[in-house]
């Protein structure tokens, strides 16, 4: 039986270095954009997210997708 997807989600994080902690290491804080459409190309998302990050106070360390979904076989 062929296994079908349903209830797909994607969301943007966009991590941002936020300072240091005493020894030195850095602490982050972090972005998530929910409701993202899951059509959306990779290279839109990192334009989008880049931009996004251009806007912020705190340096952006790295810029994420996290696609999720539930997987069903179909009946």
């Amino acid at each position: 039986m062929p296994t079908i997807r349903s209830k797909q989600t994607t969301t943007l994080k966009i991590t941002r270095v936020l300072g240091t902690t005493s020894t030195g290491k850095d602490t982050f804080g972090y972005l998530n954009f929910t409701h993202v459409n899951p059509e959306v190309a990779d290279d839109d998302l990192l334009e989008i997210g880049t931009q996004l990050g251009n806007l912020q106070a705190f340096p952006v360390e790295s810029i994420g997708r996290t696609d999720s979904c539930l997987l069903a076989q179909e009946h």
